[in-house]
Protein backbone atom coordinates (compact mmCIF):
# COMPACT_ATOMS: atom_id res chain seq x y z
CA UNK A 1 0.00 0.00 0.00
CA UNK A 2 2.96 2.32 0.99
CA UNK A 3 4.12 1.78 -3.06
CA UNK A 4 0.91 2.82 -3.75
CA UNK A 5 0.47 5.59 -2.23
CA UNK A 6 4.26 6.84 -3.36
CA UNK A 7 3.18 6.21 -6.63
CA UNK A 8 -0.13 8.18 -6.41
CA UNK A 9 2.22 10.93 -4.91
CA UNK A 10 4.27 11.05 -8.11
CA UNK A 11 1.00 11.03 -9.93
CA UNK A 12 0.04 14.03 -8.93
CA UNK A 13 2.86 15.76 -8.77
CA UNK A 14 5.40 15.50 -5.45
CA UNK A 15 7.29 18.03 -6.80
CA UNK A 16 8.84 21.35 -5.59
CA UNK A 17 6.20 23.84 -5.57
CA UNK A 18 3.14 21.23 -5.96
CA UNK A 19 0.63 20.57 -3.68
CA UNK A 20 -0.23 17.16 -2.05
CA UNK A 21 -3.84 15.52 -3.05
CA UNK A 22 -6.18 15.43 0.04
CA UNK A 23 -8.07 13.18 1.57
CA UNK A 24 -10.95 12.02 -0.44
CA UNK A 25 -8.75 12.50 -3.78
CA UNK A 26 -6.17 10.30 -2.51
CA UNK A 27 -8.90 7.35 -1.63
CA UNK A 28 -10.79 7.75 -4.84
CA UNK A 29 -7.33 7.35 -7.18
CA UNK A 30 -6.45 4.58 -4.88
CA UNK A 31 -9.86 2.56 -5.51
CA UNK A 32 -9.62 3.38 -9.06
CA UNK A 33 -5.84 1.82 -9.52
CA UNK A 34 -6.64 -1.05 -7.29
CA UNK A 35 -9.83 -1.95 -9.91
CA UNK A 36 -8.02 -1.17 -12.56
CA UNK A 37 -5.37 -3.96 -11.49
CA UNK A 38 -8.22 -6.50 -10.19
CA UNK A 39 -10.32 -6.36 -13.58
CA UNK A 40 -7.78 -5.24 -16.71
CA UNK A 41 -9.34 -4.45 -19.94
CA UNK A 42 -9.19 -7.66 -22.52
CA UNK A 43 -7.35 -5.83 -25.33
CA UNK A 44 -8.24 -6.22 -28.44
CA UNK A 45 -11.90 -7.28 -27.16
CA UNK A 46 -13.54 -10.49 -28.13
CA UNK A 47 -15.73 -10.34 -31.08
CA UNK A 48 -18.90 -12.51 -32.45
CA UNK A 49 -17.42 -13.52 -36.17
CA UNK A 50 -20.11 -12.50 -38.49
CA UNK A 51 -20.82 -15.90 -41.01
CA UNK A 52 -20.10 -15.02 -44.76
CA UNK A 53 -23.54 -14.90 -46.96
CA UNK A 54 -23.49 -16.95 -50.04
CA UNK A 55 -24.23 -15.10 -52.93
CA UNK A 56 -27.82 -15.75 -54.55
CA UNK A 57 -28.11 -18.09 -57.56
CA UNK A 58 -30.37 -20.56 -59.44
CA UNK A 59 -29.99 -24.51 -59.81
CA UNK A 60 -31.39 -27.24 -61.20
CA UNK A 61 -30.20 -30.68 -62.95
CA UNK A 62 -28.78 -30.38 -66.59
CA UNK A 63 -31.05 -33.20 -67.39
CA UNK A 64 -33.85 -32.16 -65.00
CA UNK A 65 -36.01 -29.52 -66.62
CA UNK A 66 -39.48 -28.38 -65.92
CA UNK A 67 -40.62 -24.97 -64.63
CA UNK A 68 -39.33 -25.45 -61.33
CA UNK A 69 -36.19 -24.12 -60.21
CA UNK A 70 -33.99 -23.89 -56.69
CA UNK A 71 -32.99 -20.38 -55.46
CA UNK A 72 -29.95 -20.41 -53.42
CA UNK A 73 -29.02 -17.79 -51.67
CA UNK A 74 -28.96 -16.02 -48.08
CA UNK A 75 -31.24 -17.81 -46.04
CA UNK A 76 -33.09 -20.95 -46.66
CA UNK A 77 -32.88 -22.31 -50.03
CA UNK A 78 -36.73 -22.62 -51.91
CA UNK A 79 -38.50 -23.54 -55.27
CA UNK A 80 -39.75 -20.72 -57.46
CA UNK A 81 -41.96 -20.94 -60.05
CA UNK A 82 -40.42 -20.04 -63.53
CA UNK A 83 -42.57 -17.86 -66.39
CA UNK A 84 -41.91 -20.84 -69.01
CA UNK A 85 -41.12 -24.62 -68.89
CA UNK A 86 -37.64 -25.24 -70.23
CA UNK A 87 -36.15 -28.83 -71.39
CA UNK A 88 -32.45 -28.43 -70.59
CA UNK A 89 -30.55 -26.05 -67.82
CA UNK A 90 -27.23 -24.66 -68.88
CA UNK A 91 -26.96 -22.19 -66.13
CA UNK A 92 -27.51 -19.12 -64.57
CA UNK A 93 -25.77 -15.87 -64.60
CA UNK A 94 -26.62 -13.04 -61.80
CA UNK A 95 -25.03 -10.29 -63.91
CA UNK A 96 -27.98 -10.25 -65.80
CA UNK A 97 -30.57 -12.35 -64.14
CA UNK A 98 -30.78 -14.65 -67.03
CA UNK A 99 -30.87 -18.63 -67.60
CA UNK A 100 -28.89 -20.24 -70.44
CA UNK A 101 -30.87 -23.25 -71.90
CA UNK A 102 -32.47 -25.36 -73.85
CA UNK A 103 -36.10 -24.44 -74.73
CA UNK A 104 -36.66 -28.65 -75.89
CA UNK A 105 -34.99 -31.06 -74.59
CA UNK A 106 -33.32 -33.07 -77.18
CA UNK A 107 -35.02 -35.27 -78.98
CA UNK A 108 -32.89 -36.54 -81.58
CA UNK A 109 -29.03 -36.66 -82.73
CA UNK A 110 -26.52 -34.94 -84.77
CA UNK A 111 -23.02 -35.35 -85.88
CA UNK A 112 -20.71 -38.00 -86.31
CA UNK A 113 -21.25 -39.71 -83.06
CA UNK A 114 -25.50 -39.21 -83.49
CA UNK A 115 -25.19 -37.57 -79.82
CA UNK A 116 -28.82 -35.53 -78.91
CA UNK A 117 -28.63 -31.72 -79.63
CA UNK A 118 -31.56 -28.92 -79.09
CA UNK A 119 -31.37 -25.51 -79.50
CA UNK A 120 -29.81 -22.93 -77.75
CA UNK A 121 -31.72 -20.07 -75.62
CA UNK A 122 -31.84 -17.28 -73.04
CA UNK A 123 -34.75 -16.62 -70.60
CA UNK A 124 -34.50 -13.25 -69.37
CA UNK A 125 -36.08 -13.12 -65.62
CA UNK A 126 -36.27 -9.53 -65.59
CA UNK A 127 -38.98 -9.49 -68.83
CA UNK A 128 -39.71 -13.35 -68.63
CA UNK A 129 -38.77 -13.15 -72.66
CA UNK A 130 -37.34 -16.25 -74.55
CA UNK A 131 -34.26 -15.63 -76.90
CA UNK A 132 -33.55 -18.02 -79.41
CA UNK A 133 -29.39 -17.81 -80.36
CA UNK A 134 -29.47 -21.43 -82.22
CA UNK A 135 -32.41 -23.10 -83.49
CA UNK A 136 -30.69 -26.31 -83.26
CA UNK A 137 -27.80 -28.80 -83.21
CA UNK A 138 -26.50 -27.31 -79.87
CA UNK A 139 -24.81 -30.38 -77.79
CA UNK A 140 -23.99 -28.33 -74.62
CA UNK A 141 -23.46 -24.93 -73.59
CA UNK A 142 -22.21 -22.79 -70.50
CA UNK A 143 -22.09 -19.54 -69.54
CA UNK A 144 -18.41 -17.78 -69.19
CA UNK A 145 -17.61 -16.51 -65.65
CA UNK A 146 -19.62 -13.00 -65.54
CA UNK A 147 -21.82 -13.52 -67.90
CA UNK A 148 -20.88 -11.73 -70.89
CA UNK A 149 -19.80 -15.00 -73.14
CA UNK A 150 -21.29 -17.97 -73.86
CA UNK A 151 -19.17 -21.37 -74.68
CA UNK A 152 -21.20 -24.39 -76.36
CA UNK A 153 -20.79 -27.15 -78.56
CA UNK A 154 -22.22 -27.47 -82.12
CA UNK A 155 -23.01 -30.97 -84.18
CA UNK A 156 -22.60 -30.64 -88.13
CA UNK A 157 -22.22 -33.40 -90.03
CA UNK A 158 -18.54 -33.95 -89.87
CA UNK A 159 -17.37 -32.99 -85.97
CA UNK A 160 -18.61 -31.13 -83.01
CA UNK A 161 -17.33 -27.68 -82.59
CA UNK A 162 -16.30 -25.65 -79.71
CA UNK A 163 -17.64 -22.11 -79.95
CA UNK A 164 -17.44 -19.06 -78.59
CA UNK A 165 -20.21 -16.18 -78.38
CA UNK A 166 -19.54 -12.82 -76.96
CA UNK A 167 -22.67 -10.87 -76.11
CA UNK A 168 -22.77 -8.74 -79.50
CA UNK A 169 -23.58 -11.63 -80.86
CA UNK A 170 -19.73 -12.43 -82.43
CA UNK A 171 -18.95 -16.29 -82.95
CA UNK A 172 -15.97 -18.18 -83.29
CA UNK A 173 -14.71 -21.76 -83.60
CA UNK A 174 -12.31 -22.47 -80.95
CA UNK A 175 -11.44 -26.32 -81.74
CA UNK A 176 -12.93 -29.29 -83.07
CA UNK A 177 -13.44 -32.56 -82.63
CA UNK A 178 -14.22 -31.85 -78.96
CA UNK A 179 -16.36 -34.34 -76.23
CA UNK A 180 -18.41 -33.37 -73.86
CA UNK A 181 -16.34 -33.34 -70.56
CA UNK A 182 -15.62 -29.57 -70.95
CA UNK A 183 -15.51 -26.50 -68.60
CA UNK A 184 -14.31 -22.95 -68.72
CA UNK A 185 -11.48 -21.52 -67.14
CA UNK A 186 -12.75 -19.37 -63.84
CA UNK A 187 -11.10 -16.85 -65.45
CA UNK A 188 -12.53 -16.82 -68.52
CA UNK A 189 -9.07 -17.15 -70.43
CA UNK A 190 -9.34 -21.10 -71.36
CA UNK A 191 -11.49 -24.22 -71.72
CA UNK A 192 -9.99 -27.39 -71.01
CA UNK A 193 -12.10 -30.27 -72.91
CA UNK A 194 -11.59 -34.16 -73.83
CA UNK A 195 -11.25 -35.71 -77.01
CA UNK A 196 -13.28 -39.37 -76.82
CA UNK A 197 -13.16 -42.42 -78.78
CA UNK A 198 -16.60 -43.52 -79.81
CA UNK A 199 -17.57 -40.67 -81.32
CA UNK A 200 -16.60 -41.33 -85.07
CA UNK A 201 -14.19 -38.54 -84.81
CA UNK A 202 -9.92 -38.22 -86.01
CA UNK A 203 -8.26 -36.26 -83.90
CA UNK A 204 -6.27 -38.26 -81.02
CA UNK A 205 -7.83 -38.60 -77.83
CA UNK A 206 -6.75 -36.93 -74.70
CA UNK A 207 -7.16 -33.91 -72.17
CA UNK A 208 -6.96 -30.69 -73.91
CA UNK A 209 -6.98 -26.94 -72.93
CA UNK A 210 -7.63 -24.24 -75.85
CA UNK A 211 -6.78 -20.32 -74.96
CA UNK A 212 -9.95 -18.42 -75.59
CA UNK A 213 -8.09 -15.46 -76.87
CA UNK A 214 -5.92 -17.38 -79.39
CA UNK A 215 -7.06 -20.91 -80.05
CA UNK A 216 -4.11 -22.03 -79.28
CA UNK A 217 -4.38 -25.78 -78.57
CA UNK A 218 -2.08 -27.81 -75.82
CA UNK A 219 -2.69 -31.27 -75.17
CA UNK A 220 -1.93 -31.80 -71.70
CA UNK A 221 -2.72 -35.92 -71.28
CA UNK A 222 -3.67 -39.11 -73.23
CA UNK A 223 -6.54 -39.87 -71.18
CA UNK A 224 -9.60 -41.59 -72.91
CA UNK A 225 -12.73 -41.10 -71.38
CA UNK A 226 -14.17 -43.21 -73.96
CA UNK A 227 -17.60 -41.65 -74.10
CA UNK A 228 -18.40 -42.72 -70.32
CA UNK A 229 -18.92 -41.01 -67.11
CA UNK A 230 -21.71 -38.98 -66.74
CA UNK A 231 -23.09 -35.57 -68.33
CA UNK A 232 -22.43 -33.85 -64.87
CA UNK A 233 -18.83 -34.70 -65.52
CA UNK A 234 -16.07 -31.74 -66.66
CA UNK A 235 -13.10 -30.56 -66.06
CA UNK A 236 -12.38 -29.34 -61.91
CA UNK A 237 -10.38 -25.81 -61.81
CA UNK A 238 -8.42 -24.50 -59.22
CA UNK A 239 -9.95 -21.03 -58.21
CA UNK A 240 -7.12 -19.05 -59.72
CA UNK A 241 -7.16 -21.07 -62.83
CA UNK A 242 -3.79 -22.67 -62.76
CA UNK A 243 -4.36 -25.84 -62.17
CA UNK A 244 -7.28 -28.38 -63.47
CA UNK A 245 -8.61 -32.08 -62.84
CA UNK A 246 -10.00 -34.37 -65.28
CA UNK A 247 -11.25 -37.80 -63.53
CA UNK A 248 -11.88 -40.73 -65.56
CA UNK A 249 -14.05 -43.24 -64.17
CA UNK A 250 -17.18 -46.17 -65.38
CA UNK A 251 -15.54 -47.42 -68.51
CA UNK A 252 -11.99 -48.80 -70.08
CA UNK A 253 -9.34 -49.47 -67.04
CA UNK A 254 -7.80 -47.95 -65.79
CA UNK A 255 -9.51 -45.12 -63.80
CA UNK A 256 -7.60 -42.38 -63.86
CA UNK A 257 -6.91 -38.75 -62.34
CA UNK A 258 -5.36 -36.52 -64.47
CA UNK A 259 -4.06 -32.94 -62.30
CA UNK A 260 -2.10 -30.42 -64.56
CA UNK A 261 -0.69 -26.92 -64.56
CA UNK A 262 -2.45 -25.40 -67.02
CA UNK A 263 0.73 -24.34 -68.94
CA UNK A 264 1.80 -27.66 -69.01
CA UNK A 265 4.86 -27.70 -67.16
CA UNK A 266 3.12 -30.40 -64.77
CA UNK A 267 1.06 -33.06 -65.59
CA UNK A 268 0.51 -36.25 -63.07
CA UNK A 269 -2.01 -39.21 -62.80
CA UNK A 270 -2.73 -38.54 -59.02
CA UNK A 271 -3.05 -41.61 -56.52
CA UNK A 272 -4.39 -42.51 -53.50
CA UNK A 273 -2.76 -42.83 -50.11
CA UNK A 274 -3.99 -45.67 -48.29
CA UNK A 275 -4.15 -46.54 -44.51
CA UNK A 276 -1.63 -48.90 -45.26
CA UNK A 277 1.28 -46.62 -46.70
CA UNK A 278 0.28 -48.38 -50.38
CA UNK A 279 -0.83 -46.14 -53.67
CA UNK A 280 -3.95 -46.76 -55.17
CA UNK A 281 -3.46 -45.04 -58.59
CA UNK A 282 -6.95 -46.24 -60.32
CA UNK A 283 -9.47 -43.79 -58.98
CA UNK A 284 -12.79 -43.52 -59.11
CA UNK A 285 -13.63 -40.47 -58.25
CA UNK A 286 -17.34 -39.20 -59.95
CA UNK A 287 -17.35 -35.75 -57.68
CA UNK A 288 -13.84 -33.41 -57.20
CA UNK A 289 -14.22 -30.08 -55.60
CA UNK A 290 -10.99 -27.49 -55.44
CA UNK A 291 -10.79 -25.68 -51.64
CA UNK A 292 -9.89 -21.55 -52.45
CA UNK A 293 -6.31 -22.13 -51.42
CA UNK A 294 -5.30 -24.30 -53.91
CA UNK A 295 -4.27 -27.17 -51.86
CA UNK A 296 -7.07 -29.55 -50.85
CA UNK A 297 -9.81 -31.36 -53.10
CA UNK A 298 -13.00 -32.33 -51.92
CA UNK A 299 -14.27 -35.82 -53.13
CA UNK A 300 -16.36 -38.97 -52.37
CA UNK A 301 -14.43 -41.59 -53.34
CA UNK A 302 -16.84 -44.50 -52.78
CA UNK A 303 -14.57 -47.33 -54.82
CA UNK A 304 -11.96 -47.13 -52.11
CA UNK A 305 -14.14 -46.50 -49.07
CA UNK A 306 -16.82 -49.09 -49.63
CA UNK A 307 -19.67 -46.84 -48.91
CA UNK A 308 -23.30 -45.56 -51.28
CA UNK A 309 -23.62 -46.16 -54.46
CA UNK A 310 -23.49 -43.88 -57.60
CA UNK A 311 -27.06 -42.12 -56.81
CA UNK A 312 -26.74 -42.74 -52.94
CA UNK A 313 -25.89 -41.36 -50.19
CA UNK A 314 -21.78 -41.20 -49.66
CA UNK A 315 -19.50 -39.80 -47.56
CA UNK A 316 -17.35 -36.15 -48.40
CA UNK A 317 -13.77 -36.43 -47.98
CA UNK A 318 -10.87 -33.92 -47.97
CA UNK A 319 -7.74 -34.63 -49.01
CA UNK A 320 -4.34 -32.59 -48.96
CA UNK A 321 -2.61 -32.36 -52.72
CA UNK A 322 0.92 -34.15 -51.58
CA UNK A 323 2.84 -32.69 -54.89
CA UNK A 324 5.76 -34.93 -54.02
CA UNK A 325 4.34 -37.80 -54.59
CA UNK A 326 1.36 -36.64 -56.40
CA UNK A 327 -1.01 -38.13 -53.90
CA UNK A 328 -3.68 -37.43 -51.99
CA UNK A 329 -3.35 -37.76 -48.11
CA UNK A 330 -4.81 -36.80 -44.72
CA UNK A 331 -8.82 -37.38 -45.20
CA UNK A 332 -10.80 -35.85 -43.43
CA UNK A 333 -14.56 -36.85 -43.86
CA UNK A 334 -16.97 -33.66 -44.26
CA UNK A 335 -20.20 -35.40 -43.61
CA UNK A 336 -22.62 -38.05 -46.05
CA UNK A 337 -24.71 -36.63 -48.56
CA UNK A 338 -26.65 -37.73 -51.50
CA UNK A 339 -25.32 -34.77 -53.73
CA UNK A 340 -23.52 -32.22 -53.89
CA UNK A 341 -24.11 -28.72 -55.76
CA UNK A 342 -21.78 -26.16 -55.32
CA UNK A 343 -19.44 -23.97 -52.84
CA UNK A 344 -22.04 -21.89 -51.30
CA UNK A 345 -19.79 -19.41 -49.65
CA UNK A 346 -15.78 -20.75 -51.10
CA UNK A 347 -13.98 -22.59 -48.54
CA UNK A 348 -16.49 -22.24 -45.51
CA UNK A 349 -20.07 -24.02 -47.00
CA UNK A 350 -21.51 -26.27 -49.23
CA UNK A 351 -25.15 -26.07 -50.86
CA UNK A 352 -25.72 -29.85 -51.00
CA UNK A 353 -28.65 -32.76 -50.84
CA UNK A 354 -29.47 -34.71 -49.07
CA UNK A 355 -32.33 -36.55 -46.91
CA UNK A 356 -33.18 -33.26 -45.37
CA UNK A 357 -33.29 -31.77 -48.91
CA UNK A 358 -31.51 -29.05 -50.44
CA UNK A 359 -29.56 -27.04 -47.53
CA UNK A 360 -26.00 -24.63 -46.89
CA UNK A 361 -24.06 -26.92 -45.31
CA UNK A 362 -21.34 -25.25 -42.91
CA UNK A 363 -18.41 -27.06 -42.85
CA UNK A 364 -16.43 -28.63 -39.29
Amino acid sequence: MLSLLCGLLMLYGCSPGASAPKGDQLETAGAATLESIASPTLFPPTMTPTLPAPETTLWMTYDEGGDQIWVLGDGLPYQRTLPVSIGGFYGYTATTNRILMAAQWGDHGAGPGNVSVSDLSILDLNTGQVSTLISDNVVEAQWAPGGDAIAYILATSETYELHWRTSDGADRVLAHDVTFTWSISPTGGAVAFTRETGYELDMAPGFYIVQVATGEEMKLSDVDKSGTGSTADFPYWSFDGNQVILSHYGGPPPARVVWARVDGSEVHDLGLLTETGEIQWDLTLPFLLWDPDGEHLYTNPDAFYGEGEMGGASPLIRYRLERTNYTLVEPETMGTFWQIIDWAVPGYSLWVQDESGVHEYILP
